[in-house]
C-alpha cells in the first residue's frame, strides 16, 4: 500500500519511537501527546454493547496499563489450574499453560476547549492479538498484527469540547495463534496524540549518518509536513541538533509551502563537527527537534534521539562498526518479562539489556517480533546492537490460528511500521523479514522475500536484510547444499540457525555471503564462537536464548532416562518457562551463563558440580538445554559418594583442590575449554585454580553452607522515580550465620509491602514451580525469591517485609522520588561526576588518587594534571592522550565533602629534563601509606617516560603528610614491569605493592620491606593474561577484596571483583560489582582506590576516575559507597548520596 493511501485512511501505523522520545527529551509533551495508560475499566470475557457509550462498566475492574491479563490467576478452584496455569490452555506448552481469551477495556475522557480545533489520535503501542477500538459507539479501526505498533485518528468520532468521549478496545487471543507465551491485552503504553491540522508526520522523519569525514558527520534529515486544511498552507521548518552534553552544533530552517489535504517532503543536510560517535562502549545520543511554525506560532514539534555511527557488512572484512572489526555476542530475546508476563514497563525493558551487558553481550536478536520501544530506547541508550525481527510465518502456519490468516493483507503495512518505527535507533543493524519460514525455499517464499526486501530498502536504504533460515525439518524433499541458497539469494547478511557446521561449506560455494549464526545453543557454544573467531565473514553468533522466557514449556530441559525411554522436545504440566535461557527469568545467571564468560574471556575459570545419575539411568539433555549441574558444594546425602565437577577455563591447565587437599592436575581441553573431575564428595571447599606452568593465576570456590537461618533482601535500585513505568527489583536470599546463601534452600516466604508502592511481580525461576509464579507466598528455589515493586505515582517509599516460618525476616525501603525537585545540598553530599571544588573555589586536581585517615584527617594525593591535553600521534598502536605533569597534590579534610588544597606534595622538577619529576615525564596514581616504625609517610606511583616505554614505579617519604615528600628514585620491582599500581597496608603492619605489569596482562603483588621503600623480594603474579589494571584493594572480615579494570585504553570497560583469605594467595577473580546505569562501563570511570571509612562499622567508598581523555584537567572524580551481599560488593550508581548515611539520595 502506497504511504499516500495509508494517510487517507482513518487508521494508520506511525514511527512511534520519535513519539515517546519527544516526551523523555524534554518537549512540552502536553501540547503534542499524553500518556493515556491510567484508570482503564476492565472485564474478562466475552460481552455484549460493551462498544456503545451508555454502557454501564461501573461494576469493571479499574486498573492501569500496560497489563497482561494472562499472567493474572485463573477464577475457581476446580483442580484444572494453579494461578494464571491451566491443563485446558488452548497453547499448551507452547504458550507456558496460560490462557488467552477475549478482554474488553474501557476509558472516558474529554477534550479541552482551547483544544477543540486540533486532530486527536490514540497511539498504542503494542495489542495482542487482535484489537478493535471504538470510539462513542463507533468502529474507528481492527489491528492483526500483536506486535505492530498503530495510530487512530479518532477526531470525526469524538464529541464537541468538553463532553465526555467514550473508548472501548476489544483484544481477542483466541485459540493455537503462538508457538511461545505472547501475552494478552493492551500489554504497551497507549498515548493521546493532539496536533494542529499543520503538522509533522511522524513516521516519515528519517535522521541518518550520510557521510564522516575525519571527525566531522554529515546528518541527512527528511520531514513531511501535512497539510490536512483546505487551504494551502505556508509554514517554517526548523532543524536544530543538539550534542549529547546539550549544546546545540546545528541548525537550518526553510520555508515550505504544502498544498490543502496534501503532505510535503523536506531535506536536509547538517554538518556536525566533532562528532560523538555512538558505539558499543560509547553510546552517545544526539536529538533532533524538528518545528514547524506559521509566523510566530508553533504549530507543531517533535524530538527525535539519533545517534552518529557508521556500519558496514563484507564477507572479507566483517563487521564493522564506526569502522572498527566488532565480533556480534548475540542472544535471542523473546518479549516477555519473566514474572511481570508481557506487560511492558519501562525499567523491565532496561533491565534486560543492563543483564545483558553485564554477562558480555553487545548484540540482541528480537525473536521473532518487533520490540517495545523502551527497549530499543534501551538499546540505544546502554549500546546494544538489535536485530530487528518482523515475522515467525508468512503465507504458511506454524499453529492454525497465528498471523499467517492475515499475511497476505497486512504484511506490507507491517514491516512498513517495524522499519518506519524504528529506523532511527543506532542500536538497529540489521533488518529481519522472517525466522524460520516454512516457504523459504519454494517460488512464492522466494518471491515473498523480494517484495518484503523492496520495502525495507524503500523505507531505509541504509541496513542490509536479514532473514533466519533453518535445516529442512519442516521440508523433508528439501536438502540444505541444494536449497539454502534459494532462501537467501535476496538476503544482503545470512542468518543460520543451529547450521555451524555449513559455515566453511557454504564459503566454499559463496566466497562473498556474510554469515552469522542467528540461533545456536549453549552445548555448542565454544565450536561456534571459534568459528567466528576465525572467520572474518562469520560475524557474530547469537544463542537460544540470552534470557529465559515464558512459553515453549521445558526446551532446555534435562532428564534422567531408563534405556528406551525417548526425550520429549518440550515439556507438559507443570513446565511453564523455557529453561533454556543463560540467565533465569529473575536475571540469575546459570551454568551455562559461566561457562560462555569463558567462551567470551569474561572470566579465567569457573566450575559446577554435576550429581550421577541414578543407577540404571543415563543423563539426557535437551538440545536445547545443558547438564545438570551447579555453582553448589551444598550436596547433602551424597557424602563419600562420587559426583563429576567440570572446570571451564583457557589456561593450559587446571588443579583442583578439596579441603586445601590437591586432588589433581588436568590438562583444559582446547575444543571446549573444560576439565573433568570425579571427586568423592565431603562439605568443605572445593577450590580450581588456572595454572601456566608452575604459577596459579586465579581461582574459582565453592563452600559448603550452614542452614539457612535468616532472610537478607538484595535491591537492584534503593531509590527511583516516582513513576508506574520504574520498578525495584529485590531479590530474596536465604543465608547461612556466615552471610552465605544457601543454594539447596527452598522454603516458603511470605511477602507484604507497605508505602507508596504495589508488588507488581513476585515469584522465583524454577520452571515448574507454578504455586509460586506471582504469588505473595513464594517458595525460593536455589535459595532465591524475587519481588518486583512498583511506585503508585507518589514520592514517598515502599517497604517490602519477607518473612519465613524459623526464620529472622527482612525489611527493606525503596525511595521514590520526583526527578525534577530531589537533588540536594548539604556538606555532607556527594555527587559523583560533577565538577567537584576545593573551600577555595577552585577545581580539585588530584587524579588517580588515594586516601591515607590520620589522626581524624583525610588526605587525598593525586596527580595535579596540567592545563593542555595533546595526542601523541606518533604511538601507532593505541591511543595516547597526555597533559603535562603537575607533580602530586594533596588536599586535606575532616567530613570528605569539604576539601582544603595543601599544596603540591611531591612538585616537578621543571629545570632538569632528565628527572622522573620533569613536566614531560608521566606521573600516574600516587598513594601514600603511614610507617609507625619508622614514622615516615611513604609514597608509591606510577613513573613512565614520554613513550610509555619506562614502566617504573617511584618512591618518595616525608616526614608530614602535607611536607614536601623527598623523591627517592623510580625503578622494576622484582625486575618486572610496573604500570597502573597501588600499595596496600595490612592489619600486621606489612605492606603490599600490587601492579600491572608484563605489558599490562598480568598482576604482580609484592611484600614490601619493613621500611615501605623497597620490594622485598616476595612476589607472585596473578591473573596471569587476564589484562587487568586500576588495582584498589581493601580488607573485610579477613578477607581481602581487590577492584579492578580491564586493559582497553580509554574506552570505559566493566570492573570486577576479586577476593582471597591472603594478599599473596590465588585470588578468586568475580564479576562486576557495578550495578545501575552504565554499570557495564563502571559508570563511564576506572577504579583507583577503596577508602575504609573510619568510625563507621563495614563502610567503604569506592573512588573511582572519568578520565576526559582530550581534557584531562577536567576528568572527574566518581565516589560511590559499597554495599554488601554476603561476601560480594556492590557499588549502585547514585545520582547523590550521602556520606552520613552511606545511602543515595537520588
Amino acid at each position: 500500500m502506497k504511504l499516500r493511501a495509508l494517510l487517507k485512511r482513518s487508521i494508520f501505523v506511525i514511527i512511534s519511537s520519535l513519539i515517546v522520545t519527544a516526551c523523555s527529551q524534554g518537549t512540552d509533551c502536553s501540547v503534542r501527546k499524553i500518556k493515556f495508560d491510567q484508570d482503564w475499566k476492565f472485564h474478562l470475557g466475552q460481552m455484549e454493547d460493551a462498544t456503545k457509550e451508555s454502557y454501564d462498566d461501573s461494576e469493571w475492574r479499574v486498573l492501569n496499563l500496560p497489563h497482561d491479563w494472562s499472567v493474572e490467576p485463573l477464577p475457581g478452584s476446580d483442580g484444572l489450574s494453579v494461578g494464571p496455569f491451566s491443563k485446558e490452555s488452548a497453547g499448551g506448552f507452547a504458550t507456558g499453560q496460560t490462557v488467552g481469551g477475549e478482554g474488553w477495556y474501557r476509558k472516558s475522557f474529554t477534550i479541552d476547549r482551547k483544544d477543540a480545533h486540533k486532530l486527536h489520535s490514540l497511539y498504542f503501542e503494542g495489542v495482542y492479538a487482535q484489537s478493535e477500538v471504538w470510539v462513542n459507539g463507533q468502529k474507528v479501526n481492527f489491528n492483526a498484527y500483536g506486535y505492530s505498533s498503530f495510530k487512530c485518528d479518532i477526531t470525526s468520532y469524538c464529541h464537541p469540547a468538553g463532553e465526555v468521549n467514550t473508548i472501548a478496545v476489544k483484544v481477542t487471543n483466541e485459540g493455537k495463534n503462538s508457538r511461545w507465551y505472547a501475552g494478552s491485552g493492551i500489554y504497551r503504553h497507549v498515548w493521546f496524540i493532539k496536533t494542529d491540522s499543520v503538522h509533522l508526520d511522524e513516521w516519515a522523519v528519517a535522521v541518518r549518518t550520510a557521510k564522516m569525514a575525519g571527525d566531522e558527520a554529515t546528518l541527512a534529515i527528511e520531514a513531511d509536513v501535512l497539510n490536512e486544511k483546505t487551504e494551502k498552507a505556508g509554514v517554517n521548518m526548523m532543524v536544530t541538533i543538539i550534542s549529547p552534553d546539550g549544546e546545540e552544533v546545528g541548525m537550518k530552517e526553510q520555508t515550505v509551502s504544502v498544498d490543502a489535504a496534501g503532505k510535503q517532503t523536506v531535506a536536509f543536510s547538517l554538518p556536525v563537527k566533532q562528532a560523538k560517535l555512538w558505539s558499543v562502549d560509547t553510546p552517545h545520543l544526539y536529538e533532533a527537534k524538528i518545528l514547524i511554525r506559521s509566523g510566530h506560532e508553533v504549530l507543531d514539534q517533535i524530538s527525535v534521539p539519533f545517534g552518529i555511527r557508521t556500519i558496514s557488512f563484507s564477507a572479507k572484512e566483517g563487521f564493522k562498526l564506526n569502522n572498527l572489526p566488532l565480533k556480534l555476542k548475540g542472544g535471542c530475546v523473546h518479549h516477555d518479562n519473566g514474572l511481570l508476563g508481557a506487560a511492558s514497563l519501562d525499567r523491565a525493558e532496561a533491565r534486560k539489556i543492563e543483564l545483558l551487558k553485564a554477562n558480555g553481550y553487545n548484540a540482541v536478536r528480537c525473536a521473532h517480533n518487533p520490540p517495545a520501544e523502551a527497549f530499543l530506547r534501551a538499546c540505544d541508550e546502554q549500546g546494544m546492537l538489535v536485530i530487528d525481527e518482523a515475522f515467525d510465518h508468512w503465507q504458511k502456519e506454524k499453529n492454525s490460528q497465528d498471523y499467517h490468516r492475515f499475511f497476505d493483507e497486512w504484511n506490507e503495512k507491517d514491516i512498513s511500521a517495524m522499519v518506519l518505527r524504528d529506523r532511527n535507533h543506532p542500536s538497529v543493524i540489521m533488518w529481519s523479514i522472517g525466522n524460520e519460514i516454512q516457504e523459504r525455499s519454494d517460488d512464492a517464499g522466494i518471491e515473498i522475500a523480494e517484495r518484503l526486501r523492496n520495502i525495507v530498502k524503500k523505507l531505509d536504504p541504509s541496513r542490509p536484510v536479514t532473514a533466519a533460515i533453518n535445516d529442512y525439518w519442516d521440508n523433508p524433499q528439501l536438502k540444505w547444499k541444494e536449497d539454502a541458497a534459494k532462501a537467501m539469494q535476496h538476503l544482503d547478511v545470512a542468518g543460520y540457525n543451529y547450521m555451524w557446521y555449513e559455515y566453511e561449506n557454504d564459503h566454499q560455494k559463496d566466497p562473498l555471503r556474510i554469515i552469522y549464526g542467528s540461533e545456536t545453543v549453549a552445548q555448542e557454544a565454544a565450536v561456534n564462537w571459534n568459528l567466528v573467531e576465525k572467520h572474518p565473514y562469520i560475524i557474530g553468533d547469537f544463542v537460544w536464548t540470552a534470557l529465559d522466557y515464558l512459553g515453549e514449556a521445558g526446551i532446555g530441559h534435562t532428564l534422567e532416562l531408563s534405556k528406551g525411554e525417548k526425550n520429549p522436545q518440550f515439556m507438559g504440566w507443570p513446565w511453564y518457562n523455557a529453561w533454556c535461557g543463560d540467565i533465569d527469568i529473575c536475571g540469575e545467571k546459570k551454568p551455562q551463563s559461566y561457562y560462555r564468560d569463558i567462551i567470551w574471556k569474561e572470566r579465567e575459570i569457573t566450575m559446577a558440580v554435576q550429581p550421577l545419575p541414578a543407577v540404571g539411568k543415563t543423563e539426557d539433555v535437551s538440545y536445547w538445554g545443558w547438564k545438570n549441574e551447579s555453582l553448589s558444594w551444598n550436596w547433602k546425602g551424597l557424602e563419600g559418594k562420587p559426583v563429576k565437577v567440570n572446570v571451564y577455563s583457557r589456561a593450559p591447565k587446571v588443579r583442583l583442590y578439596l579441603n586445601n587437599e590437591l586432588l589433581g592436575e588436568q590438562e583444559v581441553s582446547k575444543k571446549d575449554y573444560t576439565a573433568t573431575f570425579m571427586v568423592n564428595y565431603q562439605p568443605g571447599e572445593l577450590k580450581a585454580v588456572a595454572t601456566y606452568g608452575s604459577s596459579e593465576s586465579s581461582c574459582a570456590i565453592l563452600r559448603t553452607t550452614g542452614a539457612p537461618v535468616q532472610i537478607r533482601l538484595i535491591a537492584d535500585r534503593k531509590v527511583i522515580k516516582a513513576d508506574r513505568d520504574d520498578l525495584a527489583y529485590v531479590t530474596v536470599e536465604l543465608i547461612d550465620k556466615e552471610g552465605r546463601v544457601v543454594p539447596d534452600a527452598d522454603m516458603k516466604v511470605t511477602l507484604s509491602v507497605v508505602g507508596n508502592g504495589i508488588i507488581r511481580g513476585s515469584g522465583n525461576a524454577c520452571p515448574t514451580d507454578m504455586e509460586s509464579f506471582r504469588s505473595l507466598s513464594p517458595k525460593t528455589f536455589k535459595g532465591k525469591a524475587m519481588a518486583i515493586l512498583q511506585p503508585d505515582g507518589n514520592a514517598g517509599e515502599i517497604t517490602l517485609n519477607v518473612s519465613a516460618e524459623g526464620m529472622k525476616g527482612a525489611s527493606i525501603t525503596i525511595r521514590t522520588v520526583d526527578r525534577m525537585s530531589a537533588k540536594q545540598e548539604g556538606k555532607d553530599i556527594v555527587t559523583p561526576g560533577s565538577i567537584w571544588k576545593d573551600m577555595d573555589g577552585n577545581p580539585i586536581n588530584a587524579h588517580g588518587g588515594g586516601i591515607l585517615y590520620h589522626e581524624g584527617t583525610y588526605y587525598w594525593y593525586g596527580e595535579f594534571k596540567g592545563d593542555s591535553t595533546y595526542r601523541l600521534d606518533w604511538v601507532k598502536t593505541w591511543e595516547c592522550w597526555r597533559a603535562e605533569a603537575g607533580g602530586v597534590a594533596c588536599y586535606s579534610s575532616k567530613n570528605l565533602t569539604d576539601w582544603k588544597f595543601e599544596g603540591k606534595v611531591l612538585p616537578t622538577v621543571d629545570d632538569d629534563p632528565t628527572s622522573d619529576l620533569h613536566p614531560s615525564q608521566v606521573i600516574e596514581r600516587p598513594k601514600v601509606i603511614y610507617n609507625e616504625k619508622t614514622g615516615k609517610f611513604v609514597m608509591w606511583m606510577h613513573i613512565e617516560s614520554p613513550d610509555y616505554e619506562k614502566a617504573h614505579a617511584g618512591v618518595a617519604v616525608c616526614d608530614s603528610p602535607t611536607g614536601t615528600f623527598t623523591y627517592l628514585g623510580s625503578f622494576k620491582p622484582n625486575g618486572a614491569d610496573s604500570r597502573d599500581q597501588t600499595i596496600f597496608k595490612d592489619d600486621d603492619g606489612k605492606a603490599y605493592h600490587i601492579c600491572s605489569s608484563e605489558w599490562n596482562s598480568t598482576l604482580y603483588i609484592s611484600l614490601l620491606t619493613d621500611d615501605y621503600t623497597k620490594p622485598s623480594g616476595t612476589y607472585v603474579r596473578r591473573f596471569i593474561g587476564q589484562s587487568r589494571e586500576a588495582p584498589a584493594v581493601f580488607k573485610r572480615n579477613g578477607h581481602y577484596y581487590m577492584l579492578s579494570s580491564g586493559c582497553t585504553g580509554w574506552d570505559p570497560n566493566k570492573a570486577k571483583w576479586a577476593v582471597s583469605d591472603s594478599m599473596m594467595g590465588v585470588w578468586e577473580l568475580k564479576d562486576n560489582p557495578c550495578l545501575g546505569r552504565d554499570a557495564d562501563k563502571t559508570f563511564y570511570a576506572q577504579s583507583t582506590y577503596v577508602l575504609p571509612i573510619e568510625g563507621m562499622q563495614d563502610q567503604f567508598i569506592a573512588m573511582f576516575d572519568r578520565w576526559n581523555k582530550t581534557d584531562l584537567i577536567n576528568s572527574r572524580y566518581v565516589w560511590l559507597p559499597i554495599e554488601f551481599d554476603g561476601d560480594r560488593p556492590l557499588i549502585r550508581w547514585a545520582d547523590q548520596w550521602s556520606t552520613q548515611t552511606m545511602e543515595a539520595v537520588y
